[in-house]
């Protein structure tokens, strides 16, 4: 008698899902919006070339290291990692920045809104953490004259806020040459779910060595990346920023 009540329950449980109702409307997706005009605007509004790289697909199956592993399928941007982390990557725009034999010329680079570009126009990406970086936009074009004379482009990179509860994750990285790669990131927020006051941290750091396969190529760099931010009601918000690297590396080419 047990295994027919089994039995005979299984059709019931089956039409049960078949009959159930289907869902009226489609989730709704988080809009993107891009800030490189200096305004908030959603990408097709804004008639400029932008284009946006999410913070996931900058990590996910990538060694974190450099801008190369994830900004080489933008249009009209060449980045160029010749493992000289000494001279640093070769990044141009349309054709900015393309005789510069190292370091970044001709394209601004932003962290945060804060400038990365040294006033003689010269930049460089080894501060940039990938591990807490929320997006990267990229504007290329005529419009990149808002950031100033002689930009053949901008680079803004913003990091992401902590939220929700308090988490911690890390990642790890081998490869040959004796390149080792080790990430820790710490966040979280005490802020409500539907908004107001309240505290949001994020601690983000890494370090990377590497032997290189060239004589007199050893790199070794530290990164630290901070956020702090403070709501003090719907519209005020205090945000503390901290970005540090240290970094120590030959140059086979000097």
């Amino acid at each position: 008698m047990a295994l027919l009540a089994i039995f005979t329950t299984l059709p019931a449980l089956a039409q049960t899902d078949t009959n159930a109702p289907m869902p009226t409307s489609a989730p709704a997706l988080k809009p993107v919006v891009v800030t490189s005009t200096r305004t908030e605007a959603a990408p097709f509004d804004v008639p400029a070339s932008i284009d946006v790289v999410g913070g996931d697909a900058m990590r996910d199956g990538r060694l974190q290291i450099n801008l190369s592993e994830s900004l080489g399928g933008v249009p009209g941007l060449m980045v160029q990692n010749r493992q000289n982390y000494a001279q640093d990557l070769q990044l141009s725009i349309r054709g900015f920045g393309a005789r510069s034999s190292f370091g970044i010329r001709g394209v601004r680079l932003y962290v945060d809104g804060i400038p990365a570009t040294m006033p003689d126009g010269q930049g460089q990406s080894s501060n940039i953490d990938i591990g807490s970086a929320e997006r990267v936009e990229i504007l290329r074009g005529p419009f990149s004259a808002l950031y100033g004379n002689s930009s053949g482009g901008v680079i803004q990179v913003f990091t992401e806020t902590g939220e929700g509860p308090p988490t911690v994750s890390g990642s790890f990285a081998i490869g040959s040459y004796g390149l080792r790669r080790y990430g820790l990131k710490v966040g979280g927020s005490t802020r409500a779910s539907d908004g107001g006051a309240g505290f949001d941290y994020l601690l983000s750091t890494s370090r990377f060595t590497t032997d290189g396969w060239r004589d007199h190529s050893r790199t070794s760099r530290d990164n630290v990346n901070i956020r702090l931010g403070v709501t003090l009601a719907d519209d005020a918000r205090l945000t503390l920023l901290l970005n540090s690297v240290r970094l120590d590396a030959q140059d086979p080419l000097g």
